[in-house]
């Protein structure tokens, strides 16, 4: 009776057993270890095989699940009746004709029946739809990195300690460091210029910038491996984790140095403007008045010169007499230069070697009194094409600029006399350099104006730039300063070149 009942129980158990194996998702097949036959096979394992349980009854293990299969389960069935494993894990993909590939996991094992039989067991489960989500997901991450790396503008990517995870390209042309020298080494910081780090993580997480976790158009100092200051526009997204906390940070990196550029050079162009305006007014008020004003001078000058003549050098009147005729001179030096300035027309031009012009200007004016304590030094390029324009007025360009920056020196310093070409922009340009005190960013924007001086009362007429730009408007070039309090001045006076003298990149 005991007997009965242990055997009612082993059966009604291994009915139990069979009805979860048929209802269980994953597949189930029971095979022969040494023959390798199939000797049971689930729905599940039925509908992954394509094929029917009686189908199944008796078929060879390795060849109902394909080809890429083969390889596989002959290898695990191998370590296994080594019997240096109990069970191994398999990763394999289905590919039967006529049916889409599958991607499956699982494992096999070999388990005993009875004392004397063993089977084995092969459980797998399909684990398509997770393959292809990861493989969307790895595909699209895979695009997101070529999208960042072959971005131009510079992007780095931090984790929640401010370690730098990602540096693309754009970042690495900007900073000058390779991803290799900063990814997992550095900090974010280590390229802000001050506390500037800390201000962006604060604004980020506010909500007055672009909203929560988000900073647009923050204007920042970067600092590159050569220490130079860029000024740049950042974008700084939050990173969040699954959980809602802070991953770290992605920056969108935009250099403004180019935009400032442009700027400045807008500014210029305003400036030239203005000034052209202000010039050809001048020129219609100079040429209306000039000859009428040089009328009187002339008489002034005459009769002030007879009076001198009549005039014993021990009389005390001479002196005024001679102020006189002085002033006189001077107001009559102002109108010829108005008039000059008033004749808008070109005289006549021919080609003109600039490094030339330049030593004959330089001829004049190295004798005077004001050059002895002034050394010159001179880097000319060879072989500078020649320009289009007037020998005179462009050495009175030269004289007038010269002059000027030893009047600025008071007598000594250097001077740095320079010329080249540039191919790019079709043109040469001979520079002035000068270590006097500077301009201040209000003087550099009016020394172009009629009239305007910064000498002392009587020392100059403030109309020797203005017509110096004058000039080179009317050879079409320009004159170009760079200034700063304390760090002298460099006049730039560029000229174009025709093309059939333009010189070679």
């Amino acid at each position: 009776m005991p007997d009965g009942g242990l055997f009612s129980d082993h059966h009604r158990t291994m009915r139990v057993l069979s009805g979860v194996w048929e209802r269980a998702p994953q597949a189930l097949a029971l095979f022969t270890p040494g023959g390798r036959r199939i000797r049971y096979a689930n729905p599940a394992f039925c509908r992954l095989a394509g094929t029917s349980a009686a189908q199944l009854q008796g078929a060879a293990l390795l060849g109902v699940l394909g080809k890429a299969a083969r390889p596989v389960l002959s290898e695990a069935l191998r370590d296994l009746q080594s019997g240096q494993v109990e069970a191994v894990a398999l990763d394999f993909d289905v590919e039967i004709p006529l049916r889409p590939r599958r991607r499956v996991e699982g494992r096999m094992e070999i388990v005993p029946v009875s004392e004397k039989r063993r089977l084995g067991a092969l459980h797998l489960w399909d684990v398509t739809p997770r393959h292809e989500t990861e493989d969307e997901l790895r595909g699209a991450l895979a695009r997101l990195r070529q999208v960042v790396e072959g971005s131009p503008y510079p992007v780095i990517v931090t984790d929640a300690r401010g370690v730098i995870t990602r540096f693309n390209r754009g970042a690495e042309a900007l900073l000058g460091f390779s991803a290799a020298e900063v990814v997992g080494r550095r900090y974010i910081q280590d390229f802000y210029e001050g506390n500037a780090a800390r201000e962006v993580m604060d604004q980020v997480r506010a909500p007055d910038h672009g909203g929560k976790g988000v900073l647009e158009r923050y204007e920042a100092i970067l600092i590159t491996r050569s220490r130079e200051r860029v000024p740049v526009w950042l974008t700084v997204h939050l990173l969040y984790d699954e959980k809602g906390g802070e991953a770290g940070t992605v920056s969108f990196i935009h250099d403004l140095r180019h935009v400032m550029e442009l700027e400045r050079r807008l500014e210029e162009v305003q400036m030239q403007l203005i000034h052209a305006d202000k010039m050809a007014s001048l020129g219609k008020l100079a040429a209306g008045v000039a000859h009428e004003i040089n009328n009187p001078l002339g008489g002034i000058l005459l009769f002030g010169g007879l009076l001198l003549e009549d005039l014993d050098f021990s009389d005390p009147r001479r002196s005024d007499v001679d102020r006189i005729v002085q002033e006189a001179r001077r107001c009559k030096e102002i109108v010829n230069s108005l008039l000059d300035f008033a004749h808008q027309r070109r005289r006549y031009q021919e080609p003109v070697d600039l490094n030339a012009a330049l030593d004959q200007c330089m001829e004049l004016l190295g004798g005077k009194a004001l050059f002895h304590n002034i050394r010159v030094r001179r880097e000319l390029a060879d072989d500078l094409p020649l320009v289009v324009g007037n020998p005179s007025q462009i050495k009175q360009v030269f004289t007038n600029i010269v002059t000027n920056a030893v009047d600025a020196m008071d007598g000594e310093g250097e001077l740095l006399l320079r010329s080249g070409c540039d191919p790019t922009e079709g043109t040469v340009w001979v520079s002035f350099t000068d270590t006097g005190p500077g301009m201040s960013a209000g003087v550099r924007q009016r020394i172009f104006e009629p009239f305007f001086t910064t000498k002392e009362p009587g020392k100059g007429t403030g109309l020797g730039l203005s017509l110096s730009y004058n000039i080179m408007r009317m050879h079409r070039g320009d004159i170009r300063v760079e200034s700063e309090p304390g760090r002298g001045t460099t006049f730039t006076v560029v000229f174009p070149v025709p093309e059939e003298e333009r010189c070679e990149p």
